[in-house]
């Protein structure tokens, strides 16, 4: 059991609608009649486009300007109950492009203006002679690079520029039928990072620059036929971060700045064969954060520049948190999910323990409302993230918006003491508030007027576990043991 003190300070609007405080709002409850599971958010400008299933047209092509009203389908691709799925959103020339399936021609590429006739076909797999599957779709320049197959070469990179007579293969990586497993490709100032393989390096770094002549290996990290498998390519701060394993360090995070004397292993954190398993990347203030594990069962979230000295674990706050996910900048903090007595919740940080704080949705009724949740996104002032909060509505898209207005604002200090509690707790109040304590079902076992000042409240008939005081300013965990 953790003992400590929850110290908070929140700002709450006492004037006019703006606040600086900060929570969670339901976007629009997009499916009534269950969760409408929004995912692969990805911004354009102020408008972010997903996919999300309102309970009548499956998953389906949706945007969002941040406002309820200005959260729309842009149209039913896979026309009646079934899913579309849209997904690799990427923009070229003005437009929006992503892959969608429909009940005939499976998957196939589309373009949209944001309207929903604007929204069409571009190209089926079946207008490109050969051509039998494509995916992971990534824009360099005016060409749309993919990984497609067909019966000569196997699975290798291909690229298009949206017609049948621009689509071709690229390069044969691995000569023959046999695949060269093109993986996780992404675009970063200029160029295309990705995995592949061939007969004399293995599974390995690869870098592109829109020609064939500018398209090598970068560097042979498990040298010979073995392989390092890499993954999870991201750009931060000029450099390209991904994920390799070795037989010495097993699975660690590597840098490379797309020659081969700049590809090199950032830190061994966690010594031996076993591999940190660096996971959940994101770029952040001009550096890589990431979830890393120094043993087999302790994880931090981690910041790199890309050189050893500059690869550091972030502080822990005291109430800490376990398993970090869906890593996001915004508004100058690095907001994620994260495990705190077991419950998984929106977090934020900037970088020190007193800044590294829980957010939670006041009267959420749900254990794990982050238990189906999805990678975030920052758009236009907004952090959009998919949540449970609460079982009536299901997983929907929640906002949480940046703070607006000169308005005069007061500060509520609770102070919430001894934390972990046995028989009472104390909570001291700037004002008065109403306030309520919930169990972990969502249960309603207490309710009181408090007053300014230090107010003691008895838990003497409680069962020991986590418990949910909710208050006009907020809600904050007790625990009782």
């Amino acid at each position: 059991m953790r003992s400590r003190t929850l110290t908070l300070l929140i700002c709450t609007a006492v004037f006019g609608t703006a606040s600086t405080a900060q929570g969670p709002t339901l976007l629009k409850d997009i499916n009534p009649t269950g969760g409408s599971n929004a995912n692969y958010l990805t911004c354009f400008g102020d408008v972010v486009y997903f996919n999300a299933n309102d309970g009548v047209h499956g998953s389906e092509l949706w945007k969002t300007d941040g406002t309820e009203s200005g959260t729309v389908m842009i149209k039913d691709l896979n026309v009646g109950t079934g899913s579309g799925f849209p997904k690799d959103f990427m923009e070229m020339n003005g437009l929006i492009y992503f892959s969608a399936t429909d009940a005939v021609n499976g998957v196939q590429l589309w373009r949209t203006d944001g309207t929903e006739s604007g929204t069409q076909v571009v190209l089926s797999l079946g207008d490109v002679d050969g051509l039998t599957s494509w995916m992971y779709f990534v824009v360099l320049g005016d060409r749309i690079f993919f990984r497609g197959s067909d019966a000569v070469a196997g699975s290798e990179l291909w690229s298009t520029d949206g017609t049948a007579a621009g689509t071709q293969l690229f390069l044969d990586i691995n000569p023959g039928t046999v695949n060269s497993s093109i993986e996780d490709p992404v675009v970063y100032d200029g160029k295309l990072y990705f995995g592949a393989g061939n007969a004399t390096s293995g599974l390995e770094p690869w870098v592109c620059d829109g020609t064939v002549g500018g398209t090598h290996v970068i560097s042979d990290i498990a040298p010979g036929v073995f392989s390092s498998d890499p993954s999870d390519f991201i750009g931060a701060g000029g450099l390209v971060f991904f994920r390799a394993n070795t037989s010495a360090q097993g699975a660690e995070m590597w840098v490379t700045d797309g020659t081969e004397a700049g590809t090199h292993l950032i830190k061994d954190i966690q010594p031996g064969p076993n591999g940190s398993l660096p996971s959940n990347m994101s770029e952040h203030n001009g550096l890589l954060y990431f979830r890393a594990y120094t043993t087999q069962s302790a994880n931090f979230i981690w910041q790199s520049d890309g050189t050893l000295a500059g690869t550091v674990a972030l502080p822990m706050p005291t109430y800490d948190y376990n398993l970090a996910q869906h890593l996001c900048s915004h508004d100058g903090w690095l907001y994620f999910t994260g495990f705190g007595d077991f419950h998984e919740q929106l977090w934020r940080t900037d970088g020190t323990a007193a800044n590294t704080q829980e957010i939670l949705f006041p009267g959420s009724d749900v254990v794990q409302p982050f238990s189906n949740s999805t990678k975030m996104r920052s758009c236009n002032g907004d952090l959009f993230f998919r949540s449970a909060y609460m079982t009536a509505t299901g997983s929907e898209l929640y906002t949480l918006s940046l703070p607006t207005g000169t308005e005069e604002h007061i500060e509520d200090i609770i102070q919430i003491y001894p934390n972990p509690a046995t028989d009472q707790v104390v909570v001291q109040l700037a004002r008065s508030t109403n306030a309520k304590l919930l169990d972990n079902s969502g249960r309603v076992v207490r309710a009181w007027r408090l007053s300014a000042g230090p107010n003691t409240l008895n838990l003497t008939d409680l069962a020991n576990g986590a418990y949910m005081m909710v208050t006009e300013a907020g809600a904050y965990r007790i625990m009782k043991q």
